[in-house]
């Protein structure tokens, strides 16, 4: 098989999953770019964190245990999977994450063990998209597939921009001056 069929059926093929791609990942930018998380991120960066390791950590935080026993009368018994103590931040607090059918993000008020937040917690669905686990394990075997087909793409694709200038150089196509010779 030449390497122009080659091309051909792997553009053909893959069309779908690379417009999803190139459409997913620039949603993903725009979100990175113009998103609440990086206004967040901004405002965090401005915060000087109060603690470090040369004093004791701030008293002013209630015990986590008192957190977990408020989270607990509100959610019920579920599996935790990590808390995060956020020490540099306007209201420094205690986020659980939540295991379960649906997980879940619970922001705790360090200081009076109030529930700040609360939102599902995991990979937004565009993110899942993007990467192709929206459909499994299958899914991630498709998103690796499409990244060697790109890649075999662009490899077939110099190459026959390649063999195609170097017809054009010899031919009558050749004489054509300027930025246009490179394009035809």
């Amino acid at each position: 098989m030449t390497n122009r069929k080659i091309h051909r059926w792997l553009s053909v093929i893959g069309i779908v999953f690379f417009l999803s791609v190139a459409a997913t990942g620039i949603w993903l930018q725009i979100e990175a770019i113009f998103g609440e998380d990086e206004a967040v991120r901004e405002a965090m960066a401005q915060i000087t964190s109060p603690a470090s390791l040369a004093a004791p950590l701030p008293a002013n935080a209630v015990s986590m245990d008192k957190a977990r026993a408020i989270i607990l009368a509100r959610y019920g018994n579920r599996p935790v999977a990590s808390v995060d103590w956020v020490i540099k931040a306007p209201v420094p607090a205690y986020v659980f994450h939540l295991d379960g059918a649906e997980p879940v993000k619970v922001t705790v008020n360090a200081a009076n063990a109030a529930i700040i937040a609360s939102e599902p917690d995991g990979e937004d669905w565009v993110v899942r998209l993007h990467t192709g686990e929206i459909l499994g394990d299958g899914g991630k075997f498709l998103g690796l597939a499409w990244g060697l087909a790109l890649i075999a793409m662009s490899i077939t694709g110099i190459i026959l921009y390649l063999n195609m200038l170097r017809a054009r150089r010899t031919g009558a196509a050749g004489k054509v001056r300027g930025w246009r010779r490179y394009f035809w």
